[in-house]
């Protein structure tokens, strides 16, 4: 990691798709809707990432100019915000956050969660996109005791068996072995309180899981039907603005990038075609917009 000035990779780079040179007047940033209450987007932190390892296979001129920097050597900070839905008598998590393992710059969850006014033994479900640390290895505090005292938990059957088997360790490069080991740990942990579900089925009423393979062999998105409008949780199928405007573009951590490329073409094309309100851990706080199609290509516009 370069030291001095990050890129944070926040609001400035969204307005910069919407409001530069190249997408000037495309598209304006929408305001918050209020027919559907949505989930509370609480931050788990931020990764920093070396802009080389992030988009590795990127254009330079390209990336830096989509970045707003002449320095690639500098870190990338990636926002970390983790769904929370309150439905019932249920209060839900999308994704477990990174826990206190991974980066210095992760972990905090559970203290935006009391900041919410939510406990961790109150969180009563956790439902997971994928297994990257970022989303997983939260489930652990600093003592390896369960974050969460009173959670089921809910995963895709093909994501579970391929972090549990042979094939994690064995098709993972030397630089990204620690996610295998991370999970293989974690994951009997929470092994008799998880709960499989399968494509096109329902993990908990209301909430639709659609597999999303590429990133993860059993990578999944979220559609919620919970009155009003329904809300589209992606996981890492999108992950920020340029993923959006350059769904080929390979991510430094996705197991099939091929594949992984044709699952964010099909999400894009089904955002647009179906307007769907989306969330997005990744993407710049609070994490909601849309996506809309302009003679450059799709944009992300964020919700203000």
């Amino acid at each position: 990691m370069s030291g001095g000035h990050s890129i944070r990779f926040g609001r400035r780079c969204v307005l910069q798709f919407l409001g530069g040179t190249a997408l000037a007047g495309a598209v304006a940033p929408l305001a918050a809707s209020a027919a559907v209450s949505p989930p509370e987007m609480c931050s788990d932190g931020h990764l920093v990432l070396d802009t080389g390892f992030f988009f590795p296979d990127a254009p330079p001129d390209q990336l830096a100019a989509a970045l707003g920097t002449t320095d690639l050597a500098q870190p990338i900070l990636m926002p970390c915000t983790v769904p929370l839905l309150r439905h019932g008598d249920r209060t839900i998590l999308f994704d477990a956050g990174a826990g206190p393992a991974f980066m210095d710059s992760t972990g905090h969850l559970t203290a935006s969660l009391e900041a919410a006014g939510v406990a961790a033994d109150e969180i009563t479900d956790i439902i997971f996109t994928h297994c990257h640390p970022d989303h997983l290895w939260g489930v652990t505090d600093d003592f390896d005791e369960l974050t969460f005292a009173n959670a089921r938990y809910h995963l895709s059957r093909r994501e579970y068996d391929f972090w549990t088997g042979p094939d994690a360790l064995a098709t993972m490069p030397d630089n990204l072995q620690n996610f295998a080991i991370g999970a293989q740990s974690r994951l009997p942990r929470i092994a008799d309180r998880t709960s499989f579900f399968e494509d096109g089925t329902e993990p908990l009423p209301g909430i639709e899981a659609f597999a999303t393979p590429g990133h993860t062999p059993g990578h999944c998105s979220f559609l919620l039907h919970l009155g009003g409008d329904p809300l589209l949780l992606t996981g890492d199928v999108l992950s920020d603005p340029l993923t959006v405007l350059y769904p080929d573009w390979r991510w430094g951590t996705e197991h099939d990038p091929a594949l992984a490329a044709s699952t964010r073409r099909r999400m894009i094309d089904r955002v647009i075609a179906e307007q769907l309100r989306v969330a997005v851990y990744h993407m710049p706080p609070p994490g909601f917009g849309r996506i809309e199609r302009t003679a450059e290509g799709a944009v992300w516009v964020q919700e203000r």
